[in-house]
Formats: C-alpha cells, structure tokens, sequence
C-alpha cells in the first residue's frame, strides 16, 4: 500500500538529486536506516567500543599530554 505525503520544493529538489535511479522509497528507507543506525552513531560520538581500561588509560595519558602543552 502506499501514501501520499507533500514535501517542500526544496526538500523535494534534494530527494532527486540523491535518488538517481532507484525509487523515491528506496531513498527515504536508505535515509531512514542510516539516520537510526544507533550503534554508528555512538562509536562517532565516542561513545562506543571502548571499555573503561582503555578509558582509564586514555584519561591518564590526556592529563600527561594537557600538564606539558596546555
């Protein structure tokens, strides 16, 4: 089934230049994914795949490194 939705023109002028042959819906899924891809997000931000030695070991080397050039 689908549904009509209204865009702004701009918002439309973009979707068609990134959707090149594939169809608007497999744009806005591809979109969608990659805009809820949580555990991407949060290695990006820092937040993920490090375990707390590997942060206890960067904290001490950042005070080491912020003491003599900071």
């Amino acid at each position: 089934m689908s549904k009509i939705i209204s865009v702004s023109d701009e918002v439309y002028n973009k979707l068609k230049m990134l959707k090149k042959e594939e169809s608007y819906t497999v744009l806005i899924k591809d979109l969608l994914k990659k805009r809820t891809n949580k555990e991407e997000i949060l290695k990006f931000a820092g937040k993920g795949g490090l375990d707390e030695k590997e942060a206890g070991t960067l904290k001490k080397e950042w005070k080491k490194w912020s003491e003599k050039y900071a």
